[in-house]
């Protein structure tokens, strides 16, 4: 169960800090009158990003639960 909190724990922070990022991005474009395409390419890079994220944590996840059932094995 431990080993399951920091991946997940860093998992969040990094979203809501592309989140964040991204947001400030796309405020600070808009206000300089950037077009439609250019929001949309802010909006899906970010994006793309955290579905990547996801994924390795959802494999990450598969590896640790590997690993406990390695280990019950062991004894």
């Amino acid at each position: 169960m431990n080993k399951r909190i920091a991946p997940t724990v860093i998992l969040v922070l990094v979203i809501f800090f592309i989140l964040v990022q991204a947001g400030v991005m796309i405020y600070a474009l808009n206000k300089e009158g950037l077009g439609l395409f250019w929001t949309l390419l802010i909006i899906l890079a970010p994006l793309a990003i955290i579905v990547a994220l996801i994924t390795v944590y959802i494999e990450r996840m598969k590896e640790i639960k590997e690993e406990e059932k390695d280990d019950l094995s062991k004894y």
